[in-house]
Parts: structure tokens; sequence; C-alpha cells
């Protein structure tokens, strides 16, 4: 059952529809594409057709009418004078449409480039109005769009490290194995596990835990290239992805070990403490789906944990 607002607005749409069809039909009639143009040609008609008609029919229409050079002269002054009067009130229209104008190109460059122009904020006529709210919305349109994006951000990145969360790297994975099907290349995913972190929790707190989680995912990203990646599966299990370029996969791993030896965790009450991840290491080619690598990777990573802490094994 429709409760009133439904109505309401059912109504409105109506209105607003035979309103569209309306000027629909104009608009075909008046030939112009433009907005501006219709208006011009809509007001130019108006106020010309009906003088042209008396000019016409006091010429050809009256007995003996084309004889008489004084009102053939009057009309035509009329005329004359009526049609500098329409090119000034065109040229007034076009002035006063400017707002109207400058709300479409607004919406437009937003809706393509995300671009708002300066707009005046004062006046008090209708017009001004118009613009002044349309800046107004603007300005709660982008406040909006900044939410929507945190929002977005906030889905699909870890809170802790600021990396991918698992939502995020099961997308970014599957988009990038999209791009190695199509032929772009080659794909290196690892699963990385800090090794004897349960222990840090329990004999550090949860606080120290945090840290080291912040600072192996600080230290993985300011040793990987352009275009690779990060994230958090969960815990303390991390997920990088990298592309096969120079250096290669083996250089970056042990740059990233070589890092968390070199730079031990600083604990809170600045106890410092050394860090090591074990990993496991697999080729993704595009023939597998994004689980399907994870596993293969992660298998490996059982196996390193299996025969020590600190190794990283490769798929052969």
């Amino acid at each position: 059952m429709l409760d009133r607002g439904d109505v309401i607005a059912d109504k409105g749409h109506e209105r607003f529809g035979e309103r569209l069809r309306s000027y629909g039909l104009l608009a075909r009639v008046l030939l112009f594409k433009s907005y501006r143009g219709k208006i011009f040609v809509a007001a130019f008609a108006g106020i010309q057709v009906p003088l042209v008609a008396l000019l016409t029919y006091s010429v050809l229409g009256f007995p003996g009418a084309a004889g008489n050079s004084r009102t053939v002269t009057l009309l035509v002054v009329t005329l004359v004078a009526t049609m500098a009067a329409t090119a000034a009130t065109i040229y007034a229209l076009n002035v006063l449409l400017t707002p109207v104008a400058l709300v479409s190109q607004t919406l437009r460059e937003y809706a393509e480039e995300g671009r708002v122009p300066d707009l005046p904020t004062g006046g008090v006529g209708r017009q001004e109005q118009l613009v002044s709210d349309l800046g107004y919305a603007m300005e709660q349109v982008k406040r909006l769009d900044r939410k929507v994006s945190m929002l977005q951000e906030l889905s699909t990145h870890d809170y802790l490290t600021g990396v991918y969360n698992r939502r995020g790297c099961e997308d970014r994975l599957e988009e990038d194995l999209a791009r190695v099907r199509r032929g772009g290349g080659a794909l290196t995913l690892a699963v990385l596990d800090i090794d004897y972190f349960k222990s840090i929790n329990d004999e550090h707190g949860h606080q120290a835990g945090d840290v080291c989680l912040r600072h192996v995912a600080t230290t993985i990203q300011d040793n990987i290239r352009r275009g690779d990646w990060l994230a958090r599966w969960g815990g303390d299990e991390f997920v990088l992805v990298l592309w096969d370029a120079e250096p290669t996969a083996e250089t970056v791993f042990d740059h990233i070990t070589g890092a968390l030896h070199e730079n031990p965790a600083r604990l809170p009450g600045a106890r410092d403490i050394g860090l090591t991840v074990s990993g496991g290491v697999c080729r993704c080619t595009g023939e597998q789906d994004g689980y399907e690598c994870f596993a293969d990777a992660d298998e490996f990573l059982r196996r390193a944990k299996r025969e020590g802490s600190g190794r990283i094994i490769f798929e052969s």
C-alpha cells in the first residue's frame, strides 16, 4: 500500500513528465539544438511574427492599401523599431541566462572532471540566488564525496597498518590477475608471517604487538617497488604481491629481511626487539584465481615455519 509520501511523489513525477513532454514538442518546432537558441527564437517569433503579418496584410490584404505610402511607412518604421527592441531583448535574455548556463557548466565539469569553479555567493536576485545555492550545493556534494572516499578507504584498508585489508587484497589481486590474463606480465605472490608473534603479545602485551605489525608493514613498503603492494590478511599474516621486474623478487625479499635485521622495532618503554618473517612465495600466471594463488603460497609458508624462523621458500 502506498503511503502519502509515495502518492505525492507520483503526482509530482507525473507533472514533471507532462512539462517535459510539452518542452520536447516545442523544442522540436524551434529547431535549434542549444537551450539559448530555442529561447531566442521563441522570443523573436513571438514579437515579430504578429507585426510581419500585420504589415503583409496591410500591403496585400486591404484594397488600395499598397498605394497608401504613409501607412506602409508607418508599419515599416514600427517593424524596424520592434526588431531593434527585440535584439536588445535577446541580448538581455542572453545576459540573464548566464547563471543558468553556469549551473549547467558547473554540473558537467564536476561530473566529468571532479572540478568546481569559484562561484559567487552574494547577490539578492533570483538568478544570483541560483548561483549562490549552486555553490552551497556543490560544497555539500564535495564534502559527501570526501566522506564516501574515506568510507571506501576504510572498507579496503587495514586501520592499524594502512595497507590493504583482506577485502582490499582480494579485489586488487583479482584485478591484477585479470591484467596478467590479458598479457600484462606475471605476478609473484608471497604470504608472510611474523615469527613468534604470539610470544611477543604474551610477553610484552598487545600494544607491543601493534607496534610490531606497523613496523613490519612500514619496512616492507619501504623496500618494494612502485606497482607492488602489501595487504594484511589477518592477525600477523601479510600478503605481498610483486610484478616481475628488475630487481627480481628474490632481491626484493633480501632487502626486506635485511632491513628488518638492521632496524628492530621500538616497543613502548624504549625497548628494541628484532623481528623476522617467514614466507611462502609462488608465481601467478593468470590460470589460477586469487584463492588458488594464496593457497599455493600458504603451503610454502607452512613449510618455512616447520623448518625454522626467518625462512622464505620460493616455488621451485
